[in-house]
């Protein structure tokens, strides 16, 4: 997948539905049990992937599926697949996946569909687009499906998550609890030095790649021409590699003694950290301040829940 951090239009294009597909429309609930069905039968096959194991080899990722109303529509289907397995299995790269199923669904997919549908490969964002058949029936037109290699399942699964709806699992999309999440990393970093005056002059930010896991990254306000740059920048080549693991991550985003199960949704972890053990309490105004900026970029509407923050 795209390595970049948090990249707002990854994010929004995993979370909003997409384009590429341009004789596709959008897919109602009730369409989608049907749909999937189909896929697992007729393109599971070609690529080699197991039906029945979904959280291991394969995820629907998004809320489709999770909507209250079954007249409810979706811009698109996506799926993730363990792109390291699927890698080994064809004795290629981890880059190269995308590439190998466009390449296999140009050779192999029109024998099963009857017909040659629209497929796109998208080097930028690692994925390839198809517009697959609505219920099996090209008469009822195509749904954009986004297939996504994932470096990992249980990481996808996580960070991915969609609140159930038809449960009333959350108000909010997605999206919300994962900028919250952003925001609350931005209060972990590390000052590394500071200027005569005392401000911070570089510093080591924890940053969230929704792809891969957490990451840490040393940034600089240091310029080249001014002696003190507005924005501090990313020092290349300063990425390590933390975890993508779900527990370590929210063990060093929130503290110990939170679960997965506990950070479902936006509700959950605005709970945890109006909490008053919660371990960053004091930077609560720091975090509400970047979460609203986070929201104003992605173009999110900001929960009024934001202004307990104080």
């Amino acid at each position: 997948m795209s390595d970049k951090v948090l990249n707002f239009n990854r994010f929004n294009k995993l979370n909003e539905g997409g384009a590429a597909i341009k004789s596709s429309r959008r897919i109602r609930e009730d369409e989608f049990p049907g749909t999937l069905e189909d896929i697992k039968a007729a393109l599971f096959p070609i690529l080699g992937i197991d039906p029945n194991q979904q959280g291991v080899e394969y995820i629907v990722i998004g809320s489709i599926g999770k909507k209250g109303d079954p007249s409810e529509t979706s811009g698109d289907l996506d799926i993730g697949y363990d792109g390291n397995w699927f890698a080994r299995k064809e004795g290629i790269g981890y880059k190269e996946c995308s590439k190998r199923i466009y390449d296999i669904l140009e050779s192999e997919v029109e024998k099963n569909l009857g017909f040659y549908p629209e497929i796109k490969h998208m080097p930028g964002l690692n994925i390839v687009s198809i517009g697959w058949p609505i219920e099996g029936d090209a008469n009822k037109g195509a749904v954009q499906l986004d297939l996504i290699p994932l470096s990992s399942i249980e990481w996808a699964d996580f960070i991915y998550y969609s609140p159930d709806y038809k449960r009333n699992e959350s108000k909010y999309k997605s999206a919300h609890r994962n900028w919250l999440l952003a925001a609350v990393l931005s209060a972990r970093k590390e000052i590394l030095s500071r200027d005569e005056g005392g401000e911070v002059m570089e510093y080591d930010a924890p940053v969230l790649i929704l792809s891969d896991g957490l990451f840490w990254h040393t940034k600089s306000y240091k310029g080249k021409i001014k002696p003190r740059l507005k924005h501090a920048q990313k020092i290349q080549g300063s990425e390590r590699f933390v975890t993508n693991n779900p527990q370590d991550f929210i063990d060093f985003s929130l503290g110990r003694g939170y679960t997965s199960n506990d950070v479902k949704t936006f509700e959950d972890l605005f709970k945890i950290i109006t909490s008053s053990d919660f371990e960053l309490k004091d930077f609560l105004p720091e975090i509400k301040e970047k979460y609203i900026e986070y929201l104003t970029r992605a173009g999110l509407p900001i929960p009024s829940e934001i202004n307990q923050l104080n």
